[in-house]
């Protein structure tokens, strides 16, 4: 019998505009990340990606970057290009299992299912006497979509060999990290301008959604208030977040009694809690549907990847005002590197979470 040896392929994660690659190699100790590469989109980037030449350019850049072997990708759609929603169905005995989740998706698409490439990466069953209720999780995008950038990496040399979710991506990533139970947890990645929002127990995906929010848009808001470069004001947020809510807790040992450095603390708690409690209202969102679903649902934890490693106190603030342990995770902290020159720090790797969870997905037709 042909066996054939898995092998992990380049992750890339597109988000809106920019890119994230990294690779890993499996080593004696267990996986090791081989190479970092990213980049920012020009802004002005066309919306046809297999005819932009300024994003194929780009894309030729990761093998030339040589900090990767071979040529294979997996590879994440930019968010606006995913739709996603749940389904409940009842297999019809007329039609094969498959036919009754496309006769269901189909229901909910703004497009034509033969336009459309599914997938879906959690399914439930219920057993109730004679009848078995369904509910699934699809995820879908329209088919011209997926050819227009499989033309674009064609075109830069890459080859790819696997189309990913970046919600299947990020519980793979986190349970990678953490031993899977049968209690729910909410898994977060914030992004640089979209975010990653979903609530999953050991078999299931119960909500998940993306939404327009991230590091960006605090960025954005110091720079309008304070006079400072880009550079100053990510220093201010991994440094000091809001460090300014804890001025009454038992932390506040931890704030300096210097009167210049409280009112730099109050200044940028003022500036950006206005936006923080935006990504409050989406956790509420998303747990009130889920409630709204099975009342008795209870809530573990909230485990927070990407830039959230990035803006300091932000898991003490968000935990006093949602009640639920979180937990911001850096899994670049907790894998070997090949190479200490990858990172200048570890703290820059935060971002690259999503593409770790696709580069950990092999691939064995390579």
């Amino acid at each position: 019998m042909l066996r054939l040896k898995p092998h992990n392929p380049i992750g890339i994660d597109i988000e809106d505009q920019n890119i994230y690659a990294l690779q890993l190699k499996q080593t004696k100790k267990g996986l090791s990340v081989r190479g970092l590469w990213y980049r920012e989109f020009d802004a002005h980037a066309k919306s046809l990606p297999e005819k932009d030449e300024a994003f194929v350019a780009l894309l030729k850049e990761i093998p030339k970057s040589k900090r990767f072997q071979g040529k294979s990708v997996a590879v994440h759609l930019p968010s606006q290009y995913i739709i996603s929603f749940p389904i409940d169905f009842q297999i019809d005995k007329t039609e094969s299992f498959e036919e009754n989740i496309l006769r269901e998706s189909g229901k909910h698409l703004p497009f034509p299912i033969e336009e459309a490439i599914i997938d879906w990466p959690s399914i439930d069953s219920v057993t109730t006497g004679n009848r078995i209720d369904y509910k699934a999780t699809i995820v879908a995008a329209r088919r011209d979509h997926i050819l227009k950038y499989l033309t674009a990496f064609a075109r830069a040399g890459l080859i790819v060999e696997t189309i990913d979710f970046g919600v299947a991506s990020l519980i793979r990533l986190h349970n990678h990290f953490h031993e899977t139970t049968q209690n729910t947890v909410i898994l977060c990645n914030i992004g640089f301008k979209q975010s990653l929002l979903t609530v999953v127990s050991k078999n299931n995906i119960l909500a998940q959604r993306y939404f327009t929010w991230g590091f960006r848009i605090l960025l954005d808001k110091i720079l309008a208030n304070l006079e400072l470069s880009v550079d100053k004001a990510e220093i201010l947020l991994d440094r000091y977040g809001l460090a300014y809510d804890l001025r009454n807790g038992a932390d506040r040992n931890d704030l300096s009694s210097d009167e210049s450095m409280v009112n730099l603390h109050r200044a940028l708690y003022q500036i950006i809690t206005p936006y923080i409690d935006e990504l409050i209202h989406e956790y509420h969102a998303i747990t009130s549907y889920v409630r709204s679903e099975d009342r008795s649902a209870r809530f573990d934890g909230i485990y927070m990847y990407g830039y959230a490693n990035l803006m300091h106190y932000l898991d003490s603030y968000l935990e006093k005002r949602l009640n639920i342990p979180v937990n911001l995770i850096n899994p670049l902290t907790e894998i070997t590197l090949s190479n200490n020159r990858i990172l200048s720090k570890l703290s820059e790797g935060a971002p690259f979470a999503l593409a770790l969870g696709l580069a950990m997905r092999k691939v064995t037709w390579l």
